[in-house]
């Protein structure tokens, strides 16, 4: 009996429902930060057109982060829901550049090239203009 009084007394009583508020707000913040987490999904990887074929689109370029099949890869070209490896001479390296550090569009003119590898396909760029 002992025992019933001490669980029963309003101390106790007001001790168990802090308890449970604090773990249900616990509960509600781990639970909107889980919802709030977006899983990145994998750029896709355009199919490559034939060695020397034109490619000409507008998208958003940016810097290449990963480790390039060949060493002319220096952006990835998001443009048309794909990406595309590019590789660029200076002129236009700088303009691309430029692009991705201000988030800006771009046209690109260029020509599919293959690098040493067999699934090493990217575009060597011709021309790069910023767009509106």
């Amino acid at each position: 009996m002992d025992f019933l009084k001490r669980f029963a007394s309003s101390s106790d009583l007001f001790g168990m429902k802090k308890f449970l508020l604090y773990s249900f707000i616990a509960g509600a913040a781990l639970a909107g930060i889980a919802g709030c987490a977006q899983v990145k999904k994998p750029a896709v990887q355009v199919k490559a057109a034939a060695v020397g074929s034109r490619f000409d689109q507008v998208g958003r370029v940016t810097l290449y982060a990963g480790e390039p099949c060949t060493p002319q890869i220096m952006f990835d070209f998001h443009g048309a829901g794909s990406t595309v490896w590019l590789a660029s001479p200076m002129w236009e390296t700088k303009i691309l550049t430029d692009a991705a550090n201000k988030n800006r569009r771009v046209h690109i003119s260029g020509k599919w090239r293959r690098g040493g590898e067999s699934n090493c396909s990217y575009v060597e760029v011709t021309s790069a203009e910023l767009t509106k």
